[in-house]
């Protein structure tokens, strides 16, 4: 149980795939301007990578070393197809808004690097365990940039209103540069946190 713990903390804390390791930033970026938006890709970045992670865990002897990378593209290929066609299904109105960055998912260095870097060479559960801690790691990085950025760039919260009466927004937090800007304020907090720790 502990060593479970220790590798969802790992995965969330210690190598946080956005804050520590850098990866994931495109959808980082471009999926944080509202709350919603950040909900749901992180959804379906997480269970892309617990599922790719656990059956690459269970097959990882019968893959060829030389159809590896192959195989792990068509698993994830297979697992992206069929969450956004779910997607455009159960919810069509965040399926547009997401629009390409959802298929974008199969090039998503989250999921792979965690298939390459951990699943091929450990048990089911403990990739499972991995694979959570990266997952929900992803998911307080965009969901903590999107509760800055919407409320600032559009004064709503969830696509609800929430700013007092005469609140202007600062549109710039619905751009691109707004996004940058909220991403740098949260990693430099992130660094000054380690740093501030390693000291003591």
């Amino acid at each position: 149980m502990n060593k479970a713990l220790k590798n969802i903390y790992r995965g969330m804390i210690t190598e946080n795939p956005v804050f520590v390791l850098a990866l994931g930033l495109c959808s980082t970026l471009a999926a944080t301007t509202n709350v919603e938006n950040a909900f749901f890709m992180s959804i379906i970045v997480g269970l892309t990578t617990i599922i790719t992670s656990s059956i690459c865990s269970v097959i990882r002897f019968k893959i060829p070393s030389r159809f590896r990378l192959l195989s792990y593209m068509l698993i994830i290929v297979t697992i992206v197809i069929t969450a956004e066609q779910l997607l455009k299904v159960l919810y069509p109105e965040i399926a547009r808004e997401l629009g390409a960055y959802v298929g974008l998912v199969v090039t998503n260095c989250i999921v792979m690097g965690r298939m390459e870097a951990y699943a091929s060479s450990h048990n089911l559960s403990e990739s499972l365990c991995d694979a959570i801690g990266v997952s929900l790691g992803y998911m307080m990085v965009l969901m903590s940039i999107s509760l800055v950025r919407e409320p600032l760039g559009k004064g709503t919260l969830w696509q609800l209103a929430i700013m007092p009466e005469g609140f202007i927004p600062c549109r710039v937090f619905s751009s691109p540069p707004g996004a940058f800007i909220v991403f740098a304020l949260f990693l430099f907090i992130v660094n000054w946190l380690r740093s501030f720790g390693r000291k003591n």
